[in-house]
């Protein structure tokens, strides 16, 4: 079916097709799928969120997702426990360069976004269309969007399986139990073609163009806040970008949903880095110290467990970290390790982390220096610095000084893991 026209009544004809030209699929032209970029991409990743449930002033996490082009597209929102179990799922509709952000607060007490496609939105109320932007029918969305608030049940087992506790929608257990109430996970957004109840790890999500739910459309872009009004604190960092890149990879290759696929490459999505570098500061000004916020891939499809134990394949262990001063010293807490278990390799045990640096997990002896993270997976029963598996992942890094002043920004990575840098051994 032919879209709707735009509604651009003050320009002129060539105005419109400059529109349309830069719109065009963003299908990552004349890039390198091993190169890691912030331009828009066809899935975006929150490395990690947290939320403080009993306390509505505290910590909460806020997401947006924008389309970067003209072409009115549907996005799946999957919310994923820091165990890599999916909970939740569903979908957001942008108009032609449209925004929508999410705060996970409200997700968690039930209330999802407000969006609907021109079928389901008419009058154009809800999802309005701008002068520049399409706006089209998705039927499959007609009795779904726009979203009912979720019933109490649903609300229960959400909080249950991202605080680590009994989830009976899931008949166990799906993620980790800190103690602190605190709700814990991941995101994904994916562009679709439908309104849908599967989910990346659901057979039939991927597929040749045409047959999967999700599309390979390279238009999303967003950011992310963390936000603490009691404790007068903020920061943020823009989504993680995983481009679609249709046609790159063969069978045996590493892509972002790799694990879901059978290592097929019918994800179509690039991969992220293995190793990272990261500055940190735990004094002067900076009396807050630094966090470390990293998601791994487990290389395992993760799914329900009896409470109180831990998932297959669980504590992630990682095969070297090294710190350094700022004088190029480096120290090496344990030195060779001999595995399993070094608990000194315990730092990001989960798939969504979050380390205070000089905490229990991460303790350093100077002030202020760099970290080297080698997030592979080691060969267990050697020496750490030994990889078995190829594991991708993704780190950030949040400063904070003063009680109330932070600053966040991306860890360098150091490779792809379609092309993974040497192991790093002094």
């Amino acid at each position: 079916m032919n879209p709707p026209p735009f509604r651009n009544h003050h320009f002129a004809a060539f105005f419109l097709f400059l529109l349309l030209a830069l719109a065009a699929p963003f299908a990552a032209r004349g890039a390198d799928p091993c190169s890691i970029d912030e331009r828009p991409a066809a899935t975006l990743l929150l490395p990690y969120f947290e939320v403080d449930p009993a306390n509505p002033a505290g910590l909460t996490t806020l997401f947006s997702i924008n389309n970067a082009s003209a072409v009115a597209v549907l996005a799946n929102v999957v919310v994923w426990t820091d165990f890599g179990v999916p909970t939740l799922g569903f979908q957001v509709y942008l108009t032609g360069y449209d925004v929508q952000t999410i705060n996970l607060r409200d997700v968690f007490r039930g209330n999802l976004p407000g969006t609907a496609t021109d079928g389901q939105d008419p009058q154009d109320v809800i999802s309005p269309q701008g002068d520049y932007s399409q706006d089209i029918n998705f039927a499959s969305c007609s009795g779904t969007l726009p979203y009912q608030p979720l019933p109490a049940s649903l609300v229960v087992h959400l909080e249950n399986a991202h605080t680590g506790r009994f989830s009976s929608v899931l008949g166990g257990c799906a993620g980790q139990d800190l103690r602190d109430g605190r709700i814990r996970g991941y995101v994904t957004v994916d562009t679709v073609r439908d309104c849908t109840l599967k989910v990346p790890s659901d057979p039939g999500y991927f597929g040749p163009e045409g047959d999967g739910v999700a599309t390979n459309q390279n238009v999303l872009w967003g950011d992310y806040l963390y936000v603490d009004p009691a404790a007068k604190y903020s920061d943020g960092e823009n989504l993680v970008r995983v481009k679609a890149f249709p046609g790159s990879f063969q069978p045996g290759d590493l892509t972002f949903y790799g694990r879901y696929v059978g290592m097929s490459g019918a994800d179509a999505r690039q991969p992220l880095a293995t190793t990272w570098g990261s500055r940190y500061v735990n004094g002067g000004s900076f009396s807050g110290g630094t966090d470390v916020v990293a998601w791994r891939d487990s290389g395992r499809i993760v799914g329900p467990f009896p409470c109180g134990t831990l998932p297959a394949g669980f504590p992630l262990n990682l095969t070297r970290k090294i710190i350094f001063n700022e004088e190029e010293q480096p120290y090496l807490p344990a030195g060779p390790v001999i595995l399993p278990p070094p608990s000194d390799d315990l730092v990001f045990p989960a798939e969504a982390n979050r380390v205070h640096i000089d905490g229990p997990a991460l303790p350093v002896p100077f002030n202020f220096g760099w970290l080297y993270f080698d997030l592979n997976a080691p060969i267990p029963g050697t020496a750490s610095g030994y990889r078995g598996d190829i594991r991708q992942s993704w780190m950030e890094t949040i400063m904070k000084a003063q009680g109330q002043y932070s600053a966040g920004f991306s860890a360098t990575p150091f490779d792809s893991a379609c092309a993974p840098a040497e192991p790093f051994l002094p």
